[in-house]
């Protein structure tokens, strides 16, 4: 049944937070340092401690310990945005965040084919009928497409007029 499968995504995220969060991993001895140096580096841009708790926490499944990229692939990416100005790392951050979240990877994929379909702008509640058909009716999931969207805001990927999502033109 499609109400067991798990989000794992429950907090919106900033570009430059990934990009911090991937430098802090790369450079860390273990978890509890890295959960460490998010702590202190999300605490000044994050309201309240369980916000900070949380959003360390999706880094972490983002490109930490517990992401589902391998080590390896998350090196190279993060030699790739070296060489490359914050604004011209939006496609690896969406790469990254599509490859390690499912949730956001069926979000952007759910965008797409409404775009292709000839959807002019994708309204909030066609996005919330697309997964809640594969994560089941949970008020969960309302929020984390929210999440994900606001998300994809911040990296440029997609706007918001006339209370409809666009992709971006390098996201298509």
């Amino acid at each position: 049944m499609n109400e067991k499968i798990p989000v794992m995504f429950d907090r919106m995220l900033r570009p430059e937070w990934i990009d911090y969060a991937l430098q802090q991993f790369l450079t860390s001895k273990d978890e509890t340092a890295l959960r460490n140096d998010l702590t202190i580096f999300l605490t000044s841009q994050v309201a309240g401690q369980q916000t900070v708790i949380k959003v360390a926490r999706q880094l972490n499944l983002t490109v930490g310990f517990k992401s589902s990229i391998p080590r390896t692939k998350l090196e190279e990416y993060h030699r790739k945005m070296s060489v490359l100005s914050p604004d011209e790392r939006m496609h690896l951050r969406l790469q990254i965040l599509v490859e390690s979240t499912p949730f956001v990877a069926d979000c952007v994929t759910a965008i797409k084919k409404l775009s292709l379909l000839g959807v002019d702008g994708v309204e909030l509640t066609q996005m919330y009928d697309r997964q809640v058909a594969r994560y089941g009716d949970r008020s969960m999931v309302y929020r984390r497409v929210r999440y994900v969207l606001q998300t994809l805001k911040f990296m440029g990927a997609v706007e918001n007029r006339n209370r409809r999502w666009f992709l971006a033109k390098w996201v298509q």
